[in-house]
């Protein structure tokens, strides 16, 4: 063999052999360096027209609840806490929908999976927030699915005719109750800013979602203008402080629509 093939007293042929096996190797290490995406992990079994079963909810779940709430951070050792849950298929079959526990008792359950069309995602619509669906398995007796919590979802249209909405049913002092207890009979005649989102939620998409992308930017702008106005229910102490006019509700709505149109298009 020529001396010329050999480098070292190693021929090309092992050489690139070496290189490319080291090429691997140094690929599957930054693989196994790399940690996973947490995600809420949900096995449900079938019972009857149902699935039941147990989510199970990363503590890292913190760092992208809509809302700001104790616990731990984004980086966090604690043990996934354990949530039951229960879907049913819905009426028009395009999806499924139910119960997860929350964090705490009394927060809202509802649990809605928005199934994947040939043009968009697959949707977990859950107590901790709005999130991509990152897998999902639906055989004859069980339904598996890992649900991405990397980051909230984008607001949709759906959010700017909520937000519309509830302008238009607070649209002058008549129609705005000053004294809200979180209570929103039906065919009331008059609305807080809470009853107001809510009615307008369930009129846009059927049913109250507490991390509903309207509410969750109202929110987030009453975080910044609400000031001493805003203890621990955010929506009723806004609307009930003395110094909160109609025309400060319109501004605070105005301005969550604002953000969302912005969201959407970025």
């Amino acid at each position: 063999m020529d001396r010329r093939t050999f480098i070292g007293g190693v021929s090309k042929k092992m050489l690139a052999t070496l290189v490319v096996s080291s090429a691997h190797l140094v690929q599957v290490a930054v693989a196994q360096d790399q940690p996973a995406q947490p995600s809420i992990s949900c096995a449900l079994q079938k019972s009857g027209a149902e699935y039941k079963g147990v989510c199970e909810i990363p503590c890292q779940i913190q760092a992208f609840l809509a809302v700001t709430v104790l616990g731990a951070d984004a980086n966090c050792t604690a043990p996934p806490r354990r949530r039951a849950a229960v879907l049913s298929r819905t009426e028009k079959g395009a999806g499924w929908l139910g119960e997860m526990e929350g964090l705490y008792p009394a927060d809202p359950r509802r649990f809605e999976i928005v199934d994947k069309t040939s043009t968009a995602a697959g949707i977990a619509k859950t107590p901790f927030g709005w999130f991509a669906l990152r897998s999902f398995e639906l055989r004859e007796d069980a339904m598996n699915m890992e649900i991405a919590i990397d980051k909230l979802l984008p607001p949709t249209a759906d959010d700017i005719r909520i937000i519309k909405r509830a302008l238009e049913l607070l649209a002058d002092a008549r129609t705005w109750n000053r004294r809200d207890d979180r209570n929103c009979p039906p065919n009331a005649l008059q609305l807080s800013l809470f009853c107001a989102l809510n009615q307008a939620t369930i009129e846009v998409s059927g049913g109250i979602h507490y991390r509903q992308p309207a509410g969750y930017a109202v929110r987030q702008v009453l975080d910044e203008v609400g000031g001493n106005r805003v203890a621990k229910h955010r929506l009723m102490d806004y609307n009930n402080h003395p110094d909160t006019t109609l025309e400060d509700i319109h501004n605070l709505l105005r301005t969550a629509q604002s953000r969302l149109e912005k969201q959407m298009h970025q």
